[in-house]
């Protein structure tokens, strides 16, 4: 708590100064890159001082060259949709670690009340959704297209909800339809121990997250031709593939030990 009292006020302060740039000077930061990159540096910021910045492995170099990330260096759009299994609050700092291109979240509009995180997504033009409302439902649909269509990145997590004890839960309908819409690939991030570092329930670590938290970055999934519940498939199993058994899915009529 004393951290993040410490370090939130400078996050704020140059979200402010960034956003009136944004606002005032024609041409300063059209997609809000720099604006968002304020948060980053300080989930970066934050994870270090309390030991938990995370294990990175897998495709990292990829996310790097944007060029690459169709694995033949062609193309106009090289934007990709993000996809990650979701346990914690602590999923969106750890992700921050990751991703550096400009990338938008399409997160829960209920989000915007939080220190911080709200003045981030709205102030970053993220794509927000309330699952109550199909009318926003569809706004957020046309949304994230067209930001793919322009070749700016999404992330979004398929479960559509923190899971209670961090076993990957069945994914929303619908999420994977925007990817193939706008023909983009699918790069898929397992995320291990978020959800033992910060509960579910918590809004603070309870313990360290060094050598506990990783993320794993996996290689593009290919869209085209294929139908949302084969894509949906796919994914689930690459996520699988590289989070620990202990957020594996129980088998049906399976108890937890």
């Amino acid at each position: 708590l004393f951290t993040i009292a410490v370090t939130m006020p400078f996050w704020l302060a140059a979200m402010e100064i960034l956003q009136w740039l944004g606002d005032n000077i024609e041409g300063f930061d059209n997609d809000r890159a720099m604006f968002d990159y304020s948060g980053k540096v300080w989930c970066r910021v934050y994870l270090t001082l309390v030991d938990s910045y995370p294990e990175i492995a897998g495709d990292v170099e990829r996310l790097k060259n944007k060029k690459s990330l169709l694995g033949d260096g062609g193309g106009e759009n090289q934007a990709c949709m993000y996809v990650a299994n979701h346990a914690s609050f602590l999923d969106i700092a750890v992700l921050c670690c990751v991703l550096d291109p400009v990338f938008k979240f399409i997160a829960k509009d209920s989000l915007k009340k939080f220190p911080g995180v709200g003045k981030q997504l709205c102030g970053g033009e993220h794509v927000l959704i309330d699952r109550s409302n199909k009318r926003s439902q569809l706004r957020t649909f046309k949304q994230a297209i067209t930001y793919l269509q322009n070749g700016v990145s999404v992330m979004a997590f398929p479960e559509g909800a923190r899971s209670p004890d961090g076993r990957l839960m069945d994914f929303k309908p619908g999420l994977f339809s925007m990817a193939t819409k706008a023909n983009v690939p699918i790069v898929p991030l397992s995320i291990a121990n978020t959800h033992a570092v910060m509960p579910t329930v918590g809004f603070l670590p309870v313990q360290r997250g060094k050598g506990k938290l990783r993320v794993y970055v996996h290689e593009p999934i290919e869209v085209e031709g294929k139908s949302e519940e084969a894509i949906a498939r796919e994914v689930r199993e690459v996520l699988l593939s590289e989070l620990p058994l202990d957020q594996h899915p129980l088998e049906y009529g399976e108890e937890e030990i």
